[in-house]
Order: C-alpha cells, then sequence, then structure tokens
C-alpha cells in the first residue's frame, strides 16, 4: 500500500492549527506589554506615594510592565537595555557619569523618557532639596543635557514657581497628537501650576492652563505638558503630579498613561 504524505494526521492537525491561528483573532499573539522602569528614591516631594500611585495607573491599564529603580545613580547601558520607557519621579542629587550617559543613550537610541511634576527642578544647578522640600545648601553643576531631554527646568531668574495649589483647567492644545487624540478638549487638574519654567526651543507644547492672579499666578498661560524629539527617541514632560491626590484626577491619570505609551512605543492604543 502506498503512503500519501499528504494525508498524514500529524500534517494536516499542523496545518489545521496555522489556519485557525491565522483566522481567529481570539488565538492571535498577544501584543507585548510596554516595559517601563519608574526612577525614584529621592524627591522633595513624597515619591513613596507618588511612585506607587503611578506605578498602579500603569497596572490598572493592563498595558504595561513596571518596575521601580530607588537608586538611579546605579544605572547602567546594561540595566536600561531591556526597557522601552524610563519614568522620572526622582528630584535630588546627580546620578554620576555612567548612570547619565546611560540614560542620554537610550533615549537617544529611540527609547522613551517621562519626566513628572518636580523632576524638572532636577538637575537643574538649584539649590537640592530635601523630604519636604526642607534646603540642604547643596548646589552642583546643572546637567546639560537633561535640560535638553525634558525641554524646561526651574531657574532663578526669572524666578520658576507656583502661585496657590488649586483645581484649574488643562486645555489641550495639539488634539492631534497621538496623547491627546481623541480626548475631550480640556480636563481639570487639582495641583500646583507651575509658571515661568526655563523652556528650551526643542519642546512642542500639547497642553495650557491659564495662571489666574486671583491664585497668585502669572495672569498668563503657562504649557503644562509638552514633548520633546531627543536624537531618535521621545520625551513626555507633565508639571502635574504634585501628589497623590493630583496624579489621581481621572484628566491627568489618562494623560500621563497615554504620554508614558507614547514615549515607549511611539504610538497610543
Amino acid at each position: 500500500m502506498c503512503y500519501r504524505w499528504w494525508r498524514s494526521p500529524l500534517l494536516l492537525a499542523v496545518v489545521a492549527h496555522a489556519l485557525l491561528r491565522a483566522a481567529s483573532p481570539l488565538l492571535a499573539t498577544p501584543d507585548p506589554k510596554i516595559r517601563v522602569l519608574i526612577l525614584s528614591g529621592r524627591n522633595n516631594h513624597d515619591w513613596r506615594t507618588t511612585t506607587p500611585a503611578i506605578h498602579r495607573i500603569l497596572d490598572d491599564l493592563g498595558r504595561f510592565d513596571t518596575r521601580v529603580a530607588e537608586e538611579p545613580a546605579a544605572l547602567t547601558e546594561a540595566a536600561v537595555a531591556p526597557y522601552d520607557v524610563l519614568v522620572s519621579d526622582y528630584n535630588g542629587p546627580r546620578w554620576g557619569a555612567a548612570a547619565e550617559s546611560a540614560v542620554e543613550k537610550f533615549v537617544h537610541s529611540g527609547k522613551g523618557l517621562v519626566s513628572v511634576h518636580g523632576a524638572d527642578y532636577a538637575f537643574s544647578g538649584l539649590e537640592i532639596l530635601a523630604d519636604k522640600h526642607v534646603p540642604t545648601g547643596v548646589r552642583e553643576p546643572p546637567w546639560p543635557e537633561w535640560l535638553a531631554m525634558i525641554g524646561g527646568v526651574w531657574q532663578e531668574r526669572p524666578k520658576t514657581g507656583h502661585g496657590n495649589r488649586h483645581i484649574f483647567e488643562v486645555k489641550w492644545t495639539d488634539r492631534d497628537h497621538p496623547i491627546a487624540r481623541g480626548l475631550p478638549e480640556t480636563f481639570l487638574a487639582n495641583d500646583e501650576l507651575y509658571h515661568q519654567v526655563r523652556l528650551n526651543d526643542n519642546i512642542h507644547v500639547l497642553a495650557t492652563a491659564y495662571d489666574a492672579p486671583e491664585e497668585k499666578g502669572t495672569a498668563r498661560t503657562e504649557p503644562i505638558l509638552w514633548t520633546v524629539l531627543y536624537g531618535k527617541g521621545r520625551v513626555f514632560h507633565m508639571t502635574l503630579g504634585h501628589d497623590e491626590t493630583a496624579l489621581n484626577q481621572p484628566g491627568v491619570r489618562t494623560a500621563l498613561a497615554r504620554g508614558i505609551e507614547w514615549a515607549g512605543s511611539g504610538a497610543v492604543r
């Protein structure tokens, strides 16, 4: 009896399985999660609650695989290589040449960076602040590439700061950007409204807010969310995020998660 290879039960089973996978989205390979490393461990804000809050925001969406590094000064090129995006919830002393170079190369090569609230005070050359905003009397030279990457840092003249914490409206100014696309035109923040940040020309402003004089503001429209293209990499900065309450505002949660997704992948689902 002649053996017909095309009638082999094993071969037919393999072909049928392959066809079924191709035809059924339920059996398709799931999209890989975006790998996030939150840089924390030091801040004049309460990083012990804000870092877990950021972690929870990402965990709730199920699209991210998130880790935390509380000693960013120990970062190396090999340590950050597995990740898609770094999220800085850090404000403290500089990290040293090796760690800073690793971050610069990571972003420049095409990966992502997101910085939150007080991270734009860090590495600016201003006095380092301890927990609860206590001055340390210590100053370090600024990290120029940090400004180049995140696009804005605090300065002394004109003095960066904020008025009273209050509830204010944030308005998307580029609703075609992937981070903002499909969202309502405005959202509410319960936060400090940073003003007179030293800004680089390379920023692309996504959202602004009016800094009301009755709240000790500048009576000007201030940038709140922006992006930067650094080499091949993508950077998203959010001046919001003072504490857990600020981060848990619905519009802020959405903006942060979408900013991290865009920085880590170049798109937003």
